[in-house]
């Protein structure tokens, strides 16, 4: 029986082999190719941060300097006794108004009534001699003149006509004293204005040793306002004075008045004088305003700001405040530049108007300027914007405070 072959089968697995090589070649190759693709393949971009921006405002904004004043009366009146005496009455009520003239207290006036009595009685006694001296004396010159008489008793009658005439003059002088003690017993409102509380009491002996206090008074319609300056304030406080002072048909530099409750005082004011120096101390400059009161809304001793109005920029380029960078005291803005690339600018700020700030420098009306998002984005970024409307530009609507 012939014996099979063994060399088919080691061919069969020759072949066997050399398909799984090739496979796995096949295989590897493919991968390889997969990864390169795969590697070739970029990952996926964030997404952009979305930021608001808008174009600064364009408006006129007022220029004010603001202070802390305190009011006080054009006139303070110290209500005192120029007599003495007991206090017979009180006429006022105490925190009215009073007009000049008023009379607010009563002093006792019957020792002062027989004071005026007397002194009359001795101006009629002096008046009747000095009457019958005149006549002696008319008669004693007649006799003169004719040698009847000396020279002595000429002298004589002449010198007690004199003397009588002197003494008349002081009993004239004592009739109006003793009047204007009497006058004093009724002690009147110098001025007008508000009168305090009453310093003394009905049944008080006053004006004994001194001139008794016995109320004060304020003027109410105007009323002044005191607030320093700084040097440098002045300079432009004065200039600006002189600029709206020296033009014809240019009004005074104009106060207004910030009361305690942020509400805007309704009259305008007007400076009226400055220290003669300033306070080496401090370095500042006392200044008075003066404001119309006749409502007498107003009191001396009132605390208030005081803003002056001293020029208007024109056209000038306003931001909101949130849109404002602070790094270190170097304020900056976001501005969405070509590509929607994000670029930091800059600025200088000249003021605040209405919740935005003014900018000196560093913008132009252009500029597209982050206003929402500002803590998401930096430098370089790309961001997706949202164009917002800016705010209609207004006039002088609101004064800026000094930043």
């Amino acid at each position: 029986m012939p014996s099979l072959s063994p060399r088919p089968v080691a061919r069969i697995g020759l072949a066997s082999a050399l398909a799984l090589c090739a496979a796995l070649l096949l295989s590897g190759c493919g991968q390889g190719e997969a990864d390169k693709k795969q590697a070739a393949t970029p990952s996926a971009a964030p997404p952009a941060v979305l930021v608001t921006a808008q174009r600064p405002v364009v408006a006129d904004v007022p220029i004010v300097i603001e202070y802390v004043g305190r009011l006080a009366a054009k006139e303070n009146i110290e209500v005192r006794a120029r007599v003495e005496g007991y206090l017979k009455e009180r006429l006022f009520t105490e925190g009215a108004m009073v007009k000049q003239g008023d009379v607010l207290f009563v002093i006792e006036s019957r020792q002062y009534m027989e004071n005026l009595k007397k002194a009359q009685a001795e101006l009629a006694r002096q008046q009747a001699l000095l009457s019958k001296a005149q006549v002696d004396f008319t008669r004693f010159e007649q006799l003169y003149k004719q040698k009847a008489v000396s020279r002595d008793e000429y002298d004589t009658k002449l010198t007690n006509q004199r003397e009588i005439a002197a003494n008349l003059d002081s009993a004239k002088a004592a009739v109006e004293t003793a009047e204007r003690d009497l006058g004093y017993t009724k002690v009147t409102a110098p001025i007008t204005g508000r009168i305090g509380k009453a310093l003394v009491n009905v049944g008080n002996l006053v004006g004994k040793g001194d001139n008794t206090l016995l109320a004060e008074i304020s003027s109410t319609d105007p009323i002044y306002v005191d607030f320093s300056i700084s040097e440098r304030d002045y300079l432009e406080f004065t200039r600006a004075m002189q600029e709206r002072g020296g033009k014809e048909g240019e009004p005074r530099l104009s106060l207004t008045l910030i009361l305690a409750d942020d509400s805007v005082y309704p009259q305008k004011g007007v400076p009226d004088m400055a220290e003669r120096a300033v306070d080496a101390k401090t370095g500042t400059l006392g200044v008075r305003g003066v404001f119309a009161n006749p409502r007498g809304l107003l009191k001396p001793g009132q605390f208030a700001k005081v803003r002056a109005l001293i020029d208007e920029r024109k056209g000038a380029l306003l931001v909101p405040q949130r849109a404002i960078v602070d790094v270190q005291g170097s304020k900056s803005v976001y501005v969405v530049g070509p590509g929607d690339v994000i670029e930091a600018k800059a600025v200088t700020l000249g003021g605040s108007k209405d919740g935005s700030f003014v900018i000196d420098t560093g913008l132009t009306p252009d500029d597209r300027v982050v206003v929402e998002g500002v803590s998401k984005v930096r430098p370089g970024m790309t961001v997706k914007v949202a164009e917002d409307a800016p705010p209609a530009a207004t006039g002088t609507a609101a004064a800026p405070a000094k930043p």
